[in-house]
């Protein structure tokens, strides 16, 4: 009995290890990357004032968010790349990408409005100081154009699923059970994002991305619900609808997934229905 206890810890031990070590790539290339615009700042303003402008230096590093977070999340994957098939795995294998019904994929695609709904929802309730830092931390967040879309609706849903659901929570899963590991991926999914209001909806929607990971065998499904989520925001964002009624926007995305939901409801069921987990085809 001894020896089977040490042995489930040391499984829960390696567990760990391998996570934050993935966890731990995620944020040094956005270190690496930030440190570089960091020191690109750094230099415009001085060849341009003379003089050392810690005020004007941040506003400028701010003005780079955007790139900041294309690049890391692209240096993210290439480092997973090159690590993978230096070591002669599939990658796609390695980070649970496989391909799913499309009734599920459809499921998966139609549950991001009503997701960004009850966020909207749940915002509303929240005192006007903890709004205000919220809008102040996401304002990168609410550009248009290409490079905010590549960077916010594209780049960053593949990489934080890749991360956070196809290596941290499948090779948690291996060691704990299913919610556990989604707990713990999802709980590492929100602290990654800093702000405490952006922390409180990352984990909630962490949870349902993890389930929809565990159960599909897949991290397509999360991929595909996140980029949708992701790219409402940014729809939103356009001049056009900004300035829109909030009530009305929350009726429409209601209504829009409810139907969406409804007309996939065959697909979206297997996502969150509890079924066998299937175990990742990797010990990395």
């Amino acid at each position: 009995m001894n020896e089977t206890n040490s042995n489930r810890a040391v499984q829960i031990l390696t567990a760990l290890g391998k996570a934050i070590a993935y966890l731990a790539l995620f944020l040094g290339s956005q270190t690496l990357v930030a440190l570089c615009f960091s020191i690109s700042a750094a230099l415009s303003v001085v060849l341009e004032t003379g003089t050392v402008d810690l005020l004007q230096m941040a506003e400028l590093l701010t003005s780079y968010a955007l790139p900041m977070t294309l690049i890391s999340n692209l240096l993210t994957l290439a480092f997973l790349a090159v690590f993978f098939l230096a070591r002669r795995k599939h990658v796609f294998q390695q980070v649970q990408l496989r391909p799913v019904p499309v009734l599920e994929a459809m499921g998966a695609t139609s549950a991001a409005p009503l997701l960004y709904a009850a966020v909207t929802l749940a915002l509303a309730f929240l005192p006007a100081a903890w709004m205000a830092d919220y809008a102040q931390a996401s304002v990168a967040l609410n550009n248009t154009g290409l490079l905010p879309f590549l960077s916010v609706a594209l780049a960053a849903p593949v990489t934080e699923e890749v991360v956070f659901r196809g290596l941290i929570q499948s090779r948690l899963a291996r060691a704990l059970p299913g919610w556990p590991a989604v707990l713990l991926s999802a709980l590492m999914f929100a602290l990654c994002h800093g702000q405490p209001v952006w922390m409180g909806y990352a984990f909630v929607l962490g949870l349902v991305l993890g389930v929809m990971a565990w159960r599909a065998g897949s991290i397509l499904p999360s991929i595909l619900t996140h980029i949708v989520f992701n790219t409402i925001g940014q729809i939103l964002s356009l001049p056009q609808l900004a300035q829109a009624n909030g009530l009305l926007v929350l009726a429409v995305l209601l209504l829009v997934g409810i139907a969406a939901c409804l007309l996939t409801w065959k697909g979206l069921i297997p996502l969150f229905r509890p079924s066998s987990e299937k175990e990742p085809d990797t010990n990395v």
